[in-house]
Protein backbone atom coordinates (compact mmCIF):
# COMPACT_ATOMS: atom_id res chain seq x y z
CA UNK A 1 0.00 0.00 0.00
CA UNK A 2 2.55 3.00 1.09
CA UNK A 3 6.52 2.22 1.71
CA UNK A 4 8.56 4.87 2.93
CA UNK A 5 12.42 5.39 3.74
CA UNK A 6 13.12 6.21 7.43
CA UNK A 7 16.67 6.24 8.97
CA UNK A 8 18.01 6.31 12.82
CA UNK A 9 19.18 9.86 13.19
CA UNK A 10 18.25 12.89 15.39
CA UNK A 11 14.69 14.46 14.85
CA UNK A 12 11.77 16.39 16.02
CA UNK A 13 9.87 13.42 15.24
CA UNK A 14 10.08 9.63 15.00
CA UNK A 15 7.75 7.10 13.11
CA UNK A 16 6.83 4.30 15.29
CA UNK A 17 7.19 0.89 13.93
CA UNK A 18 6.99 -3.11 14.81
CA UNK A 19 9.61 -6.01 14.90
CA UNK A 20 8.82 -6.38 10.60
CA UNK A 21 9.04 -2.42 10.34
CA UNK A 22 5.07 -2.20 10.01
CA UNK A 23 3.91 1.89 10.80
CA UNK A 24 2.32 1.38 14.56
CA UNK A 25 2.45 5.00 15.16
CA UNK A 26 4.58 8.61 15.61
CA UNK A 27 6.00 10.65 18.25
CA UNK A 28 6.97 14.36 18.81
CA UNK A 29 10.46 13.96 20.71
CA UNK A 30 9.88 18.13 21.36
CA UNK A 31 6.49 17.75 22.68
CA UNK A 32 6.17 14.14 24.30
CA UNK A 33 2.99 13.79 22.13
CA UNK A 34 2.52 10.12 21.19
CA UNK A 35 -0.37 8.63 18.29
CA UNK A 36 -0.63 5.51 18.54
CA UNK A 37 -2.09 3.47 15.39
CA UNK A 38 -2.32 0.36 16.07
CA UNK A 39 -2.60 -0.01 20.08
CA UNK A 40 -1.84 -4.10 20.04
CA UNK A 41 1.81 -3.67 18.80
CA UNK A 42 4.67 -3.65 20.33
CA UNK A 43 6.99 -0.71 18.93
CA UNK A 44 10.41 -2.04 18.53
CA UNK A 45 12.05 1.21 16.46
CA UNK A 46 11.73 4.78 16.54
CA UNK A 47 12.77 6.05 13.32
CA UNK A 48 12.84 9.51 11.49
CA UNK A 49 10.83 9.59 8.03
CA UNK A 50 12.71 10.23 5.16
CA UNK A 51 10.15 12.10 2.70
CA UNK A 52 11.15 9.17 -0.06
CA UNK A 53 7.50 7.54 -0.28
CA UNK A 54 5.93 5.06 -2.79
CA UNK A 55 2.31 4.92 -2.89
CA UNK A 56 0.06 2.10 -4.56
CA UNK A 57 -2.71 4.48 -6.77
CA UNK A 58 -5.33 3.09 -4.37
CA UNK A 59 -4.01 5.48 -1.51
CA UNK A 60 -5.79 8.10 -3.27
CA UNK A 61 -9.13 6.95 -3.26
CA UNK A 62 -8.64 5.67 0.23
CA UNK A 63 -7.53 9.07 1.36
CA UNK A 64 -10.57 10.51 -0.02
CA UNK A 65 -12.76 8.11 1.46
CA UNK A 66 -10.85 8.75 4.88
CA UNK A 67 -12.08 12.59 4.78
CA UNK A 68 -8.60 14.11 3.17
CA UNK A 69 -9.11 17.49 0.98
CA UNK A 70 -7.61 20.36 0.62
CA UNK A 71 -4.52 20.59 2.43
CA UNK A 72 -3.44 18.18 5.04
CA UNK A 73 -0.56 16.26 6.79
CA UNK A 74 0.49 12.91 5.22
CA UNK A 75 1.60 11.38 8.73
CA UNK A 76 -2.27 11.95 9.58
CA UNK A 77 -2.79 10.06 6.41
CA UNK A 78 -0.84 7.16 7.47
CA UNK A 79 -1.54 7.15 10.69
CA UNK A 80 -5.58 6.55 9.81
CA UNK A 81 -4.94 4.19 7.33
CA UNK A 82 -2.64 2.17 9.32
CA UNK A 83 -4.83 0.18 11.27
CA UNK A 84 -6.44 -1.17 8.03
CA UNK A 85 -3.60 -1.47 5.57
CA UNK A 86 -0.02 -2.30 5.43
CA UNK A 87 1.96 0.42 5.75
CA UNK A 88 5.89 -0.02 5.73
CA UNK A 89 9.02 1.61 6.61
CA UNK A 90 12.03 0.71 4.96
CA UNK A 91 15.32 1.46 7.11
CA UNK A 92 17.84 2.90 4.77
CA UNK A 93 20.42 4.32 7.21
CA UNK A 94 23.47 4.95 5.75
CA UNK A 95 22.74 5.32 2.61
CA UNK A 96 23.35 8.70 0.23
CA UNK A 97 20.63 11.00 -0.36
CA UNK A 98 20.25 14.30 -1.13
CA UNK A 99 17.30 16.50 -2.04
CA UNK A 100 18.33 18.03 -5.55
CA UNK A 101 15.17 20.19 -5.63
CA UNK A 102 17.29 22.99 -4.65
CA UNK A 103 20.65 24.28 -7.23
CA UNK A 104 22.64 24.69 -4.34
CA UNK A 105 22.18 20.57 -3.15
CA UNK A 106 23.58 19.91 -6.86
CA UNK A 107 26.84 20.48 -6.22
CA UNK A 108 26.51 18.24 -2.45
CA UNK A 109 25.50 15.37 -4.71
CA UNK A 110 27.94 16.15 -7.40
CA UNK A 111 30.07 15.43 -4.27
CA UNK A 112 28.84 13.05 -2.77
CA UNK A 113 28.34 10.70 -5.94
CA UNK A 114 31.80 11.27 -7.84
Amino acid sequence: MISFGVTSRTSSRNLLFNKDYRLVGWKNNKTGEVRIAIPDETVVYELAYSCVVIFEYDIFRLMEEAGFTGKFSLIDVYLTLAPQHRIMGYNHTGDKLVDVGKPESVAIAEALFK
